[in-house]
């Protein structure tokens, strides 16, 4: 069985895999003589260097003027794993072990003018964004999940947001759907799209991330628990109680349910967040009032 090595794989495009061969040393920079060269302002002429040493592979920044981030944090030096994210510059790579006899010598970088694109297997959207807004990214992403989305960047700032056939969904709850998504692929569009007026959204990029985490994380737990819904919502008739027994929010949802049915339209065109709008109906299927 052949060994295993380490390479850097670029996330944002298609580019050749980078080896970090046991025994070896790469400097990676703006510098022509850099062995893994990365042609952007952002990037010091000699940035980091990648190394092996006590079994392990290595990188080191070398007092770049923007650092060098591993998983979204700056590093001095660390030691490095499969599926850890680099951050060089505007450049994203991802440490990958493949089989020693199926790597090739590195090539030269000719990133210049690719767009982007990856896996959310291999990197969440999350990250990407988080990756975008430092490198001030301006353009569309498009993303296919479940559905197909599109997110309008502006600088970094994600502007607007919409899932294609999904029409009654804002564009917060939309950043909010796709930030869920654990499978499909994303690529980045130079051309930006034009923001609908009145439709841009508000919030920083942090905090829908930790609002994304948070509902992500309570629908968990609620799930684990409780039948989630998943397609009809009905009204039980006739009701195990007056409907004036229910709080005003539960009769919010009763009604809502009346007007729409089906469960993926009343998240789509509820007010209410994803997590409470979801509680609400689950407390109303154990009071009796609704079934799904």
């Amino acid at each position: 069985m052949s060994a295993q090595v380490h390479v850097l794989k670029y996330v944002e495009h298609d580019g050749p895999d980078f080896p970090l061969r046991p025994g070896g040393a790469y400097i990676a920079g703006r510098s022509s003589e850099a062995d893994l060269v990365i042609r952007e302002d952002r990037v010091s002429r000699k940035h980091a260097r990648f190394f092996f040493a006590r079994g392990a592979t290595w990188v080191r920044d070398l007092g770049s003027r923007n650092g060098t981030l591993v998983n979204g944090e700056k590093v001095q030096e660390r030691r490095l794993r499969t599926g850890d994210r680099i951050q060089i510059g505007a450049h994203l790579f991802r440490v990958s072990s493949v089989s020693a006899d199926s790597v090739k010598s590195p090539e030269p970088d000719e990133s210049s003018g690719r767009s982007m694109s990856g896996n959310i297997r291999d990197i969440p959207l999350a990250d990407v964004l988080q990756w975008l807004a430092t490198s001030r990214k301006t353009g569309t992403l498009r993303v296919q999940g479940p559905s197909r989305g599109s997110l309008i960047l502006r600088n970094g700032s994600v502007c607007y947001a919409r899932i294609d056939g999904r029409p009654r969904l804002n564009p917060e709850k939309a950043l909010l759907r796709m930030l869920g998504w654990q499978e499909g692929g994303f690529g980045l569009e130079s051309n930006l799209e034009e923001v609908p007026e009145g439709d841009e959204i508000q919030p920083s990029l942090e905090s829908m991330l930790m609002e994304a985490a948070r509902q992500q994380d309570e629908l968990a737990h609620l799930g684990a628990r409780s039948d989630l819904p998943r397609g009809k919502v009905e009204l039980v008739t006739p009701a195990p109680a007056p409907w004036s027994s229910l709080e005003a929010a539960q009769l919010d949802v009763l009604q809502a349910i009346f007007e729409e049915g089906d469960w993926t339209e009343l998240l789509d065109a509820s007010s209410l967040d994803d997590v409470t709008l979801t509680k609400g109906v689950v407390a109303l299927k154990k009071k009796g009032f609704v079934s799904y």
